[in-house]
């Protein structure tokens, strides 16, 4: 009797002791478990900052990238707008600028569209801007008349004249469009028959055209000329008006004006962009 007692007890007892030990196994293995998935989350995290950090370091190099181009853009704008200066400066000089007719083309810098840059205050102007349903005024063609040669300006007079047009193209070149704007502005002015006055005038038209105010570059072009017919930049002036409108969405105003630059000046590297500009309303159907 005794020995089927120590027979039955001798499993449960073995059962006893194992019992804690197979408690402890599985703590253990449930512990380990929790290590691999934790490692894994870990694991998972790095891979996920890996590929941040990669990103990062791709979109940092485009805005390097874009930085320089623009950068670049920023330098061949001060190039042109030094290079259009010198040759304007050039025809003062040589007295081509009161003797420009249309029928006399120049040589002139390309006039495509420049960098769009955020638009700024925009001062009132005194000429009205054409509307839609009025008829562009025609450019004012040279009068065949005899002039009485003009006085010649005194040398302290246009020494002052020089040097206060020199402080507004300086802050264009600059591309400090709003400073520039009043400062030629102010010039205009100052000196309104001045021998930069002509120059002045375009440079305004530009200004407003950089900033992408094409209302106001349109008055301001349109004021070049209205206000100086023996201008050597009338046929880019007009140009720019024809661009202005397209950019405003007024196609019938801008065919209007680039069919009149290719009347007027019909040999001009003007005339060409204004035709190609027309080719490229025919085929989108403008």
């Amino acid at each position: 009797m005794k020995v089927a007692k120590m027979v039955v007890g001798l499993p449960l007892l073995a059962l006893a002791f194992s019992a804690p030990l197979f408690a402890e196994s599985v703590e253990q293995r449930v512990a380990r478990m929790e290590r691999v998935m934790e490692s894994q989350s870990l694991l998972e995290m790095v891979e996920r900052l890996d590929a941040l950090q990669l990103e990062v370091q791709q979109l940092r190099g485009q805005v390097e990238e874009q930085q320089h181009q623009m950068a670049g853009m920023k330098n061949r704008q001060r190039e042109l707008y030094l290079d259009t200066d010198r040759r304007m400066l050039r025809l003062e000089r040589e007295g081509g600028a009161s003797s420009v007719t249309p029928s006399t083309p120049l040589s002139r810098t390309p006039t495509s569209p420049v960098a769009p840059v955020a638009p700024v205050p925009t001062v009132a102007p005194k000429t009205p801007l054409t509307s839609a349903n009025s008829p562009i005024p025609p450019a004012k063609k040279p009068s065949t008349k005899k002039v009485a040669p003009a006085v010649t300006a005194a040398p302290q007079q246009l020494a002052q004249e020089r040097k206060a047009y020199q402080q507004a193209f300086e802050l264009l070149r600059e591309l400090r469009y709003e400073q520039a704007t009043v400062a030629f502005r102010d010039f205009l002015k100052q000196y309104p028959d001045g021998r930069y006055a002509h120059i002045a005038q375009y440079w305004l038209g530009e200004a407003a055209y950089a900033r992408r105010d094409f209302v106001q570059a349109i008055r301001d072009y349109q004021a070049l000329l209205q206000n100086h017919p023996r201008s050597a930049k009338r046929a880019e002036a007009m140009l720019k008006i024809g661009y202005s409108y397209q950019e405003l969405k007024k196609t019938a105003e801008s065919k209007r004006m680039m069919e009149q630059l290719i009347e007027i000046y019909p040999d001009s590297t003007e005339a060409g962009q204004a035709r190609n500009q027309l080719r490229r309303l025919k085929k989108s159907g403008g």
